[in-house]
């Protein structure tokens, strides 16, 4: 039996086939995933882990689709969604809040300023899921997810689950050692303070509405470029002359000029096509090489990972 005929076997919902990633990224871009995969319990993701290391066939683990852009040719392989069986929390005893790869962070800080608990509101607003922000240490307002980290839970390609307290992982700006490791993040468990809900919730509100006046409203994959240390990106670009730049549909937003939006029917292509533009004109006027912060995967040359 070959390794796709075995797939249906370990699965309880069938895979899609050749499954546009448009669908699936914050970004609306992306050609078809060969397969893309729902597993409903941690035996099944095991075994499905076990079986794509047993054939070598690429894994990619799908969040929310945000901070991603995939190439146009798609991606072969597994694309897995956690959805089926990583997607609740709960709230433990001291502060503690637990929660699963696939629960969406605006869901988690909406949870956790409702029940008086602080500590998240810096990342109200982000777009993506709990796994995501883990893996790329998510942060804003001067604070980061590595401050209330206290454990991950994690399963290696050889279907190993490991619960690994905050002591033994390392993290920096818009970067963890998962990053490093051939891992999947299934759970965290945060460490929030108790304190006034009114002013947590006002201050959570407050948050929110500064970040949905400054960022674009159409279809982007967040900010898209690691901030120089000291030097915003947007303003490096905008100051450069960059600002409203396009390519096809594919455009540096006027209203921030460290996200790039689609207006329609912007291609990965195009979007490459933008980025080096702006780092050129970056490089010119400043001398700096921006470096990326979104991921870019699938068949174009660039590595298929984990996200």
């Amino acid at each position: 039996m070959d390794w796709k005929k075995k797939l249906y076997h370990i699965l309880s919902v069938p895979p899609l086939v050749e499954e546009p990633m448009s669908k699936h990224t914050s970004l609306r871009i992306g050609g078809p995933a060969e397969f893309l995969v729902s597993p409903q319990s941690a035996a099944e993701l095991q075994n499905l882990i076990e079986m794509a290391f047993q054939y070598a066939v690429p894994l990619f683990v799908l969040g929310q689709g945000t901070n991603l852009l995939v190439s146009d040719r798609g991606l072969r392989g597994i694309v897995v969604s956690l959805s089926g069986f990583c997607s609740t929390y709960e709230f433990l005893e001291g502060g503690l809040l637990k929660a699963g790869a696939a629960v969406s962070l605006f869901k988690l800080c909406q949870a956790a300023a409702g029940k008086g608990l602080g500590g998240l509101e810096f990342a109200t607003g982000i777009p993506g899921s709990m796994g995501g922000a883990l893996y790329m240490n998510a942060g804003a307002y001067g604070s980061s997810m590595s401050n209330l980290i206290r454990e991950v839970t994690t399963i290696d390609l050889r279907g190993k689950r490991c619960v690994r307290p905050v002591e033994e992982l390392k993290f920096d700006y818009r970067w963890s050692s998962f990053q490093d490791e051939e891992v999947i993040i299934l759970e965290g468990l945060l460490a929030l303070t108790p304190g006034d809900r009114e002013k947590i919730l006002a201050r959570t509100a407050e948050v929110l509405n500064d970040r949905q006046a400054k960022h674009p409203h159409l279809p982007n994959a967040g900010s898209v470029f690691r901030n120089p240390p000291g030097r915003p990106a947007g303003k490096l670009i905008e100051q450069a002359g960059a600002k409203g730049l396009a390519v096809g549909d594919a455009q540096v937003s006027l209203q921030h000029g460290n996200f790039i939006v689609n207006k329609g029917r912007a291609t990965a292509s195009d979007v490459l096509k933008l980025i080096a533009m702006v780092k050129e004109k970056v490089k010119e006027k400043f001398d700096l090489d921006l470096a990326l912060e979104i991921k870019v995967i699938g068949e174009n040359g660039s590595k298929q990972g984990r996200r």
